[in-house]
């Protein structure tokens, strides 16, 4: 007995509710695990910045402008990525965009680890590398909502985010085996060297990353849709050895579906309610999670530690950041996204302005450092899962890339260029570093205060399809209009 209505033309609504029934099985863990480790090789990018910063005070040609500069380059080319890879994920598939894009993200390391001793060429480099990072990054969680059903949709996306976890504290370890031991010529090759490595798997992603059947079905490619999850179907009636329930094709699925959804509609007023609060709750985040991401072996050497225990402390504090990750994975399906996000943005803020009001010891400050980290990263899931959640599925990728192309701009560029050349420029003359991280922390307590005040806006997805979420925004649009 088939579960297909029709094998040729299907019936509105199919697809999702065929995902939708699944049980989670081998295949879905492989893929949650494949696109995990895409999470891993961008946090792992991204983490090398914090560490190599270290030693590019003895780079040919630095100033404090350009070292600020460094740390934001490689988001310099995200933000840029970004303004034109949703779109083209929306338009040509996610699949197409996220192998380009992880050509130039890996490749380019490789290539860094043996350019010439040059520091305005290696910041084009590692601009142009994150044009491919731009490419890469919105794809893990936007993706991997559509293939799994709603009531571990949250648990999926904030598992993914373990591995983010997993890159940022690699990044320390293997600095911290090569720059102090190495000569600072010889050891910022080796990092980025490293980060070339996984490129190997490769081929796994080219064969084993499927289109989004949803995206396809959309589109109007029933029947490459229909190839799809009939194989998924196949693998999971031969892991438990039963067939499957039928689909629920339910009201919400059916009117979403016979809707043409056009990408401008994001910029109209249903989408923009609920995009600028998640813009604002985002950039929040992301403003405490850079600084300390980046400068934390800086901050923790203004505190006098050494480079070596400034890199361990480092790594610590982003191994640790497991943790807090894994009590969002495990609650925000049931407690709902809204709750936890209010309670992290706020003890961020808390912890932040503590850090700027209160130095009682080094101990202290350190362990407050690493509370604002744990805070405010810990709102990492969540505001990826509101993205992959707010927008519909034929414009998803462009929504949630356009949430991180503003996000980043502010948080990542603008806000870390200048914090960041404060710090930087502070630690090289002595004595007024401190000051400069400290009032870092004070304005990311304000910052903070904001985000949470705009979780209130935010559309609330917990145990709803993607659909579903769909449907009722558009009915709020029939009823408010």
């Amino acid at each position: 007995m088939t579960d297909l209505v029709d094998k040729h033309l299907g019936k509105a609504g199919e697809i999702p509710a065929r995902l939708e029934r699944l049980p989670i099985s081998r295949y879905h863990w492989i893929l949650v695990i494949l696109v995990g480790f895409i999470y891993m090789y961008e946090s792992l990018d991204l983490g090398i910045t914090g560490t190599v910063s270290t030693v590019l005070g003895k780079f040919p040609g630095h100033t404090p402008f350009l070292i600020a500069f460094f740390g934001i380059a490689v988001t310099v080319g995200i933000v840029i990525g970004m303004s034109f890879s949703g779109w083209l994920a929306d338009r040509f598939g996610k699949r197409r965009i996220v192998l380009y894009g992880l050509i130039v993200l890996i490749g380019m390391s490789g290539i860094i680890a043996i350019i010439p001793a040059n520091f305005p060429l290696l910041l084009v480099l590692r601009s142009i590398q994150g044009l491919g990072a731009g490419a890469v990054y919105a794809f893990p969680y936007s993706y991997l909502a559509e293939f799994i059903p709603k009531s571990r949709r949250g648990y999926f996306v904030g598992f993914i985010d373990l591995f983010f976890v997993f890159g940022y504290f690699l990044a320390p370890l293997i600095s911290l085996y090569a720059i102090p031991f190495l000569p600072a010529s010889l050891s910022w090759r080796v990092v980025f060297a490293i980060g070339f490595v996984p490129i190997v798997l490769y081929p796994l992603y080219y064969r084993y990353i499927p289109e989004s059947p949803r995206w396809l079905e959309r589109n109007g490619r029933y029947e490459e849709a229909n190839r799809i999850v009939s194989g998924i179907e196949d693998k999971v009636r031969k892991q438990y050895g039963k067939e499957l329930p039928p689909p629920s094709i339910t009201e919400d699925l059916i009117e979403v579906e016979a809707r043409k959804t056009r990408i401008r509609e994001l910029f109209q007023k249903k989408y923009l309610r609920y995009s600028i609060p998640l813009w604002i709750y985002t950039s929040a985040m992301l403003s405490g999670f850079y600084i300390s991401s980046i400068y934390a072996p800086t901050i923790f050497e203004s505190f006098g530690l050494t480079a070596f225990y400034a890199l361990l402390l480092t790594m610590i504090m982003n191994g640790i950041m497991l943790f807090p990750k894994m009590g969002v994975m495990f609650t925000v399906d049931r407690v709902g996204r809204k709750k936890l996000s209010y309670l992290l943005m706020s003890l961020g803020a808390v912890f932040a302005i503590m850090l700027y009001a209160l130095h009682f010891s080094v101990v202290f400050v350190v362990i407050l450092v690493f509370a604002v980290f744990w805070a405010v990263n810990a709102n990492s899931p969540l505001w990826r899962i509101y993205a992959s959640e707010t927008y519909p599925t034929p414009a998803r990728q462009t929504g949630t890339y356009f949430n991180e192309m503003v996000s980043r701009l502010w948080s990542g560029v603008i806000f870390t260029l200048i914090i960041g050349y404060d710090i930087v420029s502070a630690s090289l003359k002595g004595p007024a570093r401190i000051h400069a991280v400290y009032f870092s922390y004070l304005l990311i307590g304000i910052i903070s205060i904001i985000g949470a005040v705009s979780v209130y806006f935010l559309k609330e997805g917990a145990n709803k399809t993607l659909e579903t979420v769909e449907y009722e925004i558009n009915k709020e649009v029939q009823v408010n209009p």
